[in-house]
């Protein structure tokens, strides 16, 4: 079986997608499934994984007009040069590429899926007003069409696939959560001693985070809790000025002593700032999964989190906090996390990477994924975790 996925950019700065499709499809090759992956040229330094694990990478040059991107000249020719795949995996819906691998598929007469990644969670949609304006003219030129006659949407979550449904949509809808590739997190090494200990947010600096709300929070802590902890933040800014409203916002709240903005941190090095770190906390408006929380657990370090990211996993596994979304509760969260013993939190962190363990391999993730192929392709029977609507 060949299987073609599609993802705009490999880049870090765009987020959890950059990490969670390349593990997608390391994971479905290692099953011996034929995997091309197609993406802009501008990926090429964040490839290697990809190659390395026997992933076929097909690139295409981003135009530098907005009509030359919408039009993806590059990528339809690279489509129709080689066509002979037996199922497109389209990540996203709303970059030009999506459109335009979906409608390849339906002149193909070829099966497609899509997993949305997030695009099509309501917050998301309304939370900018302009960009709101041109996703709603989309959606009815061409995106809703492209969604409704996929063979099969991926969701990576029962709140997701809400949303979805929220929409209109009747196609058959999957829940696969994103898998995790457990062997880049060994067992956690003895934590670095500090002066401070430290509650890390580490996603991207973005509104939808929450970041306001958190530091509003943190300002109304205990002052004894702010003098033995520190709030570090960590990720790319997004867009690139906001970083600096939140600079204002320390100042403005009077708490630059005990709130530290980082900037990236990758690779290694963030696995060692999750092991070295008390607690995490994600006070986030809206995350279709939520990759950081799953990297945190597996470095055993708490998680805090709202019930805008589907992680009741949390309060199953009684392994963390999962919350309504307020400044009342983040702060009434922290002080209940921040004044547990150290021991306590270990215990806590100790649970935590035993629930990724058990849910979120990175192999159980595949197999899901290659039911849905067979299923699609006719090869298979409708697997369990695939919800239909009767027409």
């Amino acid at each position: 079986m060949k299987v073609r996925h599609f993802l705009g950019s490999l880049n870090p700065k765009y987020g959890g997608p950059t990490l969670s499709v390349p593990i997608q499809c390391i994971g479905v090759a290692n099953k011996g499934i034929d995997v091309t992956f197609t993406t802009y040229s501008e990926s090429r330094p964040y490839e290697n994984n990809l190659i390395a694990s026997g992933v076929h990478i097909d690139e295409y040059e981003k135009s530098r007009s907005k009509l030359g991107r919408y039009f993806s000249l590059s990528l339809r020719k690279l489509l129709k040069k080689r066509n002979d795949i037996d199922i497109y995996h389209i990540h996203g819906v709303w970059r030009p590429g999506c459109h335009w691998i979906a409608s390849a598929a339906r002149s193909q007469n070829k099966k497609y899926v899509i997993n949305p990644r997030g695009d099509l969670e309501l917050y998301r949609i309304n939370y900018n007003k302009w960009k709101k304006i041109k996703k709603v003219i989309v959606w009815h030129l061409y995106v809703k069409k492209d969604v409704q006659n996929a063979s099969c949407i991926i969701a990576t979550s029962k709140q997701e696939m809400d949303a979805i449904r929220s929409l209109g949509i009747s196609s058959p809808i999957a829940i696969i959560p994103n898998g995790l590739d457990l062997s880049v997190f060994p067992k956690v090494s003895d934590r670095i001693p500090h002066d401070k200990k430290v509650v890390l947010f580490l996603s991207r600096v973005n509104p939808i985070k929450g970041l306001e709300l958190l530091l509003d929070a943190w300002s109304q802590l205990p002052n004894e809790l702010r003098n033995q902890w520190e709030l570090h933040i960590a990720g790319n800014s997004d867009p690139v000025d906001y970083v600096d409203s939140l600079f204002a916002k320390i100042d403005v709240l009077g708490v630059s002593e005990s709130v530290k903005i980082l900037g990236p941190i990758t690779g290694l090095d963030k696995i060692r700032k999750y092991e070295n770190s008390d607690l995490f906390i994600l006070p986030t408006f809206n995350e279709n999964f939520g990759n950081v929380v799953a990297e945190a657990m597996m470095c055993e370090c708490p998680v805090i989190t709202t019930k805008n990211a589907p992680w009741s996993c949390l309060v199953e596994d009684k392994c963390g906090w999962w919350i309504d979304l307020s400044v009342h509760n983040l702060v009434e969260t922290l002080t209940t996390a921040m004044t547990l013993s150290d021991e306590e939190r270990q215990y806590l962190g100790h649970r935590g990477r035993n629930c990724i363990i058990e849910r979120f391999d990175k192999d159980k993730v595949a197999d899901m994924t290659i039911k849905v192929y067979e299923w699609v392709m006719g090869l298979g029977d409708k697997p369990e975790f695939v919800h239909t609507i009767n027409r």
